[in-house]
Order: C-alpha cells, then structure tokens, then sequence
C-alpha cells in the first residue's frame, strides 16, 4: 500500500512536469493549426477577440456562421452564390434583401456518433425548428427550412467546434481544456462537468464531488448536460471521483489515448469496471 501511494505521488509530479512542458510548447495553437486542417472548405474569415466568421458553399448555396466572441451568440446568413455576391464581413445588415436569409442558431447539444443538433430561428419571420443528423432529430417537422441550409448549418458548426475555444452548449458555455485548464487549477472548486466533442476535451460549470461521480456512471448525464464524462483540477480528485463512482473501489488509471498529453488528449481514470465515462484531470 505504501508503495502504491509514492507511485501515485511520483506519477502527479512527473505528470505535472508533463502538463508544464505541454503548456510551454504552446498546445493551443498547434491544436489550431491541426483543427483549421479538417475544416474541409470552410473559410476562416475573422478569428479574434470579437468574432469568429466562416464561409462554405454547398451546391451552390454560401453560408457565413458568425460567433459573438462575448455573447457567444451565433448567427447563420445564406444567399445563393449566382444570384448576388456581397462582402462577407457585412452581410449581417442585409435584413432586407430577397436574396438572404438569416438565422440564429443555438447549438443544443453534439455528439461525435450524430453530430450537432441545432435549433434554427428565421430571424424575418420567428419560426424555429431543431435539426439533428436525421429525420428523427427534427422538432417539428417543418417544410420552411430548405434541407441545403442545414446542410450548410451542420459544416460550420463543426468548422466552428473546431476553430472555437468557448462554445455555448444547450444554454451552458463550455472552454476546450487547452484554454481553460490552467485558470481552473487555481479556482476554489475542485470538480466541473467535461464533454468530448470534435475528439476534444471542452469543461463547462462547476460540480460538487458527489454529483461528479453520480455523472460519471450516469447513462447519459442530465437534462441540462449530456454525456457522463468529469474533469477534475488535480489527479487526486480525478482519482476520488473514480473510486466513489466505483463504490470505493480502486479506479483503473491514470491512461491517456492518442499520441501524448495535449492536443486533444487527456490523462484520466475509469471505475474500476470501466463502467461509465471518463474522469479527466
């Protein structure tokens, strides 16, 4: 037993060390710059501290998704490529041309199986619908909103994901790790919810270490956020939060998948029968 607990003491501080080299080297943009080469013919447009701008064409439709980078508010404007061509950068305030038609979009919830499921808001006429990967994810059926546009909608929300560090999820803002994970170390809670989307690790609010471990063998998280996936702020408490999941039993871990810390991969511990999700830290 003694020797398990300087293992674990050994394993934090070398693991520590790993975590400052990987902040040293800079993760976040090289994670960028392997993000901005999936994006598949999406345009970044702006990406700074007041926007996020992207552009795709599908079929002939062209899509500009803007981000609000302080309301994190999202925006969708279409327009058919051979019937106008405006500037990208203010298309926003053509609210009365024919030829445009925009939409605000809220992202309520992605899975790397499905993918996005999104509510669209006409902004001319108010109607709504929400929009998954297929016909059963479509709340109400509606024939107002042509399929091309969430054809179109889908690719920059997941050209966004990508490009993003803070997203809002169901009505809940959630920062990839990479941007957030060193801040968060030095805040008074211990344990916050955590989802795996795009095959990144994104944190969002703050959860007491009861209900960290309860998600962490959840079937499917709650209503408010999916997934049984936790992140803790040190080993330790990833490590507490597996062993209480798993009835007190010793977790399986610390493992990581992929090539090495950073860059979209994190160390974190399983319960004992691997039942559950991921406790990150």
């Amino acid at each position: 037993m003694l020797l398990k607990k300087n293992y674990t003491k050994l394993l934090s501080v070398l693991l520590a060390f790993a975590l400052l080299v990987v902040n040293l080297v800079n993760p976040s943009s090289t994670v960028k710059a392997e993000g901005l080469e999936q994006l598949d013919g999406v345009e970044v447009l702006v990406n700074d501290e007041n926007e996020i701008r992207l552009k795709t064409e599908v079929d002939g439709l062209v899509g500009i998704l803007v981000q609000d980078q302080e309301t994190k508010e999202i925006t969708l404007t279409t327009y058919e490529a051979d019937e106008i061509n405006p500037n990208p950068y203010s298309i926003n305030s053509l609210t009365n041309n024919d030829n445009v038609e925009q939409f605000a979009l809220s992202l309520d919830d992605f899975t790397d199986e499905k993918g996005a499921i999104v509510t669209y808001e006409d902004q001319a006429t108010g109607q709504t619908a929400t929009v998954g990967s297929d016909d059963s994810e479509i709340r109400p059926m509606v024939v107002w909103l042509a399929p091309l546009i969430t054809i179109v909608g889908a690719k920059l929300i997941e050209a966004l994901l990508l490009t993003a560090a803070v997203i809002i999820l169901n009505e809940i803002e959630f920062a990839r790790t990479d941007s957030i994970a060193n801040t968060l170390r030095n805040k008074e809670y211990n344990h916050y919810y955590a989802r795996v989307v795009q095959g990144d690790v994104w944190i969002g609010p703050a959860i007491t270490e009861s209900y960290a471990a309860f998600r962490l063998t959840s079937f499917n998280g709650d209503e408010d956020v999916s997934g049984n996936d936790v992140w803790s702020k040190t080993l330790s408490g990833a490590v507490k939060v597996a062993q209480r999941a798993g009835g007190g039993k010793e977790p399986v871990g610390p493992e990581i998948h992929g090539p090495g810390l950073g860059f979209g991969y994190y160390y974190h511990y399983h319960t004992w029968n691997r039942v559950g999700g991921h406790s990150f830290f």
